[in-house]
């Protein structure tokens, strides 16, 4: 029983060797997948905000860029006010007249990249808000983002030509209130993860706890049956799985409790058997012993040596029945039997005549109604079953009773019904006189010398029929056996 439920400990459940209870384990798992979709998620949508605002910035930037560039070439093909100026004047007027208020602008020779003109932000005049000139490059429309002096610019580079002049258009957009936004964002998100997280620590503690209190009903139960307490059954009452559980385990406890049950009853049987075959055997050995012993020392006349004689015969022939109906219920259980058609009236003639005797000693009527049955049969066993049947029915007897015996044929074979007014059984010993071992009334069965196999043998001869035998009995009215047989080749059981 102990190995049963070993998986259950004191301390908790244990899974994998793990000495961790189960309710720890499912509060930490409970807790990391709150904490990585909870984490996963805020950083996913913190990213998912900063990829759109740098988009949207740059956008505008390009936006701004690409409007200066458009105002540029537009007055390259003016034939007034700008005609015939440089780069640089038309640039210097533009920014006088606050239309470049909004950008950061440079310009740069193409062939040494030497600033010729720059016009910081408005609100960063402090800074250098280009990226170092040396190395640049003039492809058409290249955007960097790059950091200086814990600003984040985004700068757009440009060929373009006024008039007979080739230079580099530079753009320069302050992007840093974005980066400045996420890593706010960030630190935000940190407060709130830990918030969060102290109370997922409560919330998964208290679900743990209810979640797996039916589990520490279940290991508490298993625990009091490993120590032999076979009454505590699992009070669950939940409809989810671990309710299914709790009813499997107590059906399991039930059906382990009633194989208990019967193997201790069959224990029990074995030594009662062992006991009354103990006996059995002792009483006659004694008494042929003894008359031996009688016969050898004594010098007996000729009628006392017939009766010593005749008692070591009648003790002599109950060891050899005794014996004869051992090895029969060994034999049959590992046998094979080859079957033949045979008619089954003439069998039980056979046997009513081989019993005369005792019919005429105890008085007995006997009621034959036998149609003529053929089927297949072993004839031998066949007569051992009616034989043992008409034997029950005589102990049930003492001095008087009918004895009724039928046979007809039956869809599969053949029906036999033996019956009796005998003394009956209790409705509640119908189903273990069967069994090896078993006897009903104990003392009675020990006078008449009856050791509980006679219907075990009966059991065995109709099941090597493949047929049935059930039993109808009134206590004070009598018993009748009905037994069911087919016919056919059948094998030996394991």
């Amino acid at each position: 029983m102990g190995k049963l439920f070993d998986i259950c400990s004191k301390d908790g459940i244990s899974f994998g060797g793990s000495k961790v209870k189960f309710r720890w384990k499912l509060m930490i798992v409970t807790m990391l997948i709150v904490s990585f979709s909870f984490g996963f998620g805020g950083m996913l949508l913190i990213q998912y905000s900063y990829e759109a605002s740098i988009k949207q910035e740059k956008k505008s930037a390009r936006g701004s860029y690409e409007m200066i560039l458009r105002m540029l070439k537009e007055i390259d093909e003016m034939d007034d006010t700008y005609q015939n100026q440089t780069f640089v004047s038309v640039l210097k007027r533009l920014n006088r007249q606050r239309l470049l208020r909004d950008s950061s602008i440079r310009l740069l020779k193409e062939e040494d990249g030497v600033v010729q003109w720059k016009q910081p932000l408005y609100y960063n005049r402090e800074n250098d808000n280009f990226r170092n000139s040396s190395g640049f490059s003039s492809k058409q429309g290249k955007a960097v983002i790059f950091k200086n002096k814990n600003k984040v610019f985004y700068q757009i580079t440009s060929k373009i030509t006024y008039g007979k002049e080739t230079m580099v258009f530079q753009g320069s957009y302050d992007i840093s209130e974005v980066y400045e936004t996420r890593h706010q964002q960030l630190i935000s998100f940190r407060k709130i993860f830990m918030v969060v997280i102290g109370m997922e620590i409560i919330l998964s503690y208290f679900l743990a706890s209810i979640l797996t209190r039916p589990l520490q009903k279940l290991s508490q139960v298993s625990k009091q049956i490993a120590d032999g307490d076979y009454s505590v059954r699992v009070s669950v009452n939940t409809k989810d799985e671990i309710g299914e559980l709790s009813i499997n385990f107590n059906y399991m406890t039930e059906q382990l409790v009633e194989k208990l049950m019967k193997l201790d009853q069959l224990l029990k049987n074995q030594e009662e058997f062992m006991g009354s075959l103990a006996h059995e055997m002792k009483t006659p050995l004694t008494s042929i012993i003894g008359y031996a012993d009688l016969m050898r020392m004594e010098n007996l006349s000729e009628e006392e040596q017939k009766e010593a004689c005749g008692y070591i015969y009648s003790e002599g022939k109950r060891l050899q029945n005794l014996s004869l109906k051992l090895m029969n219920l060994l034999v049959l259980k590992n046998q094979e039997f080859q079957m033949k058609k045979q008619n089954l009236v003439p069998m039980i003639h056979e046997v009513i005549s081989s019993m005369q005797y005792r019919l005429q000693e105890q008085k007995i009527l006997v009621n034959l109604n036998l149609k003529p049955t053929i089927c297949e049969v072993e004839a031998d066993l066949l007569k051992s079953l009616i034989l043992n049947l008409v034997d029950n029915s005589l102990k049930s007897m003492n001095v008087g009773g009918i004895l009724t015996i039928e046979c007809c044929p039956a869809q599969e074979g053949a029906k036999i019904y033996v019956s009796d007014t005998g003394c009956g059984m209790p409705k509640g010993e119908l189903d273990k006189i069967t069994e090896a071992f078993y006897r009903v009334d104990k003392s009675r069965s020990r006078k008449q010398g009856g050791v509980g196999l006679g219907l075990a043998l009966c059991k065995e001869v109709v099941r090597i029929h493949k047929g049935n035998m059930e039993f109808i009995s009134q206590e004070e009215k009598g018993t009748t056996a009905i037994i069911t047989i087919g016919g056919g080749h059948y094998e030996k059981t394991d």
